[in-house]
């Protein structure tokens, strides 16, 4: 088989795949995307009866020949981001036409595939080529998938008129996003006194099971228990394709003010502005306000003791006001 020969069959199949996807040939309302030489060439590997799957295969006990025809109708592929993504195209009663495998993005057909030779330059598409006993299969594999695989799929027999499957994949991404402790309100903003004990909670859904590795950073630095500053520890949960992990780093001081952001290995991350300010020690304060720093700021009661140290001043002046106004007149 010479290589022109193998381009002409190859522009047959592209025009015909046109022609398919635009109702009629020379419409140019498709654009072809074809690259010069194919990236990888694989040979079929035979499977035996024992693990081929006759639910889907029809026997022909005519003495004409059968045609050729697709295993399954059109159909949807999900996969979690990062994983692999398989799309099968099985065809029985094949005699020598040729099967393609494009990729459809609006009005333009990329091919990626043709018979055993794969023409897209990624090394994450592959394919493997299996047959059996009146069929044979092709079947594209893309590892590490990308939120940009996701899309239309085709696999396409050099038929008159030609076979044509429909598989669309769907990429699931994981969605993260910081929350409150109490309530799952998504928080921007945190601030904490000096001293005191700074928690942040992160949900993370969308994710397989067992799900990828889950961080804590502050800028770069990645935070777990054995970071050199010391008191810090994060718990994680997973369940039911949602993570949730949450972060402690005991008293705190302004230098921990920063920005933190939980990652969901390196696909994605939500992060939250943290700010401590100097002062007494006491619990977290509300995210959306800043602690009154005036003169005139009432101190933070921790006691019974500092409760009637504060209102002691109070109660004299109000004794000394009732001695004066009630008790005057009566004495005179």
């Amino acid at each position: 088989m010479t290589q022109r020969w193998m381009l002409r069959r190859v522009l047959l199949l592209l025009v015909s795949a046109a022609g398919t996807a635009s109702g009629k040939i020379g419409s140019g309302s498709v654009t072809l995307r074809l690259l010069a030489a194919p990236q990888k060439t694989v040979g079929f590997v035979s499977v035996s009866e024992s693990h081929y799957d006759h639910t889907h295969h029809t026997h022909h006990h005519h003495e004409e020949t059968p045609e050729p025809h697709l295993a399954v109708a059109n159909h949807t592929t999900k996969v979690f981001l990062g994983a692999a993504a398989t799309l099968d195209c099985t065809v029985h009663d094949l005699t020598n036409e040729s099967v393609s495998w494009m990729r459809q993005d609006d009005d333009t057909l990329t091919l990626l595939t043709w018979d055993n030779h794969t023409y897209v330059a990624d090394d994450r598409y592959q394919l493997v080529a299996e047959d059996g006993e009146g069929w044979r299969r092709w079947r594209l594999v893309i590892s590490e998938v990308e939120g940009r695989d996701a899309g239309h799929y085709r696999c396409q027999v050099a038929t008159t008129p030609p076979l044509v499957l429909d598989a669309a994949l769907t990429v699931i991404e994981p969605r993260a996003r910081v929350v409150e402790e109490r309530g799952g309100s998504v928080v921007e903003e945190k601030h904490y006194n000096s001293g005191s004990m700074i928690e942040l909670q992160c949900i993370i859904d969308r994710v397989p099971f067992p799900p990828r590795q889950v961080t804590w950073r502050r800028g770069t630095t990645i935070l777990a228990f054995n970071t050199s500053r010391g008191g810090i520890s994060v718990k994680t949960d997973a369940a039911g394709g949602t993570v949730a992990t949450r972060l402690y780093v005991t008293n705190s001081s302004p230098k921990d003010s920063g920005i933190y952001s939980c990652w969901y290995h390196n696909y994605t991350s939500a992060s939250i502005t943290v700010h401590v300010i100097a002062g007494e020690n006491s619990a977290g304060l509300h995210h959306d306000a800043l602690p009154d720093t005036s003169s005139s700021a009432r101190p933070i009661i921790q006691s019974p003791l500092s409760a009637y140290l504060w209102l002691l001043p109070c109660l004299t002046t109000c004794l000394n006001t009732f001695i004066t106004t009630c008790l005057a007149p009566t004495v005179s």
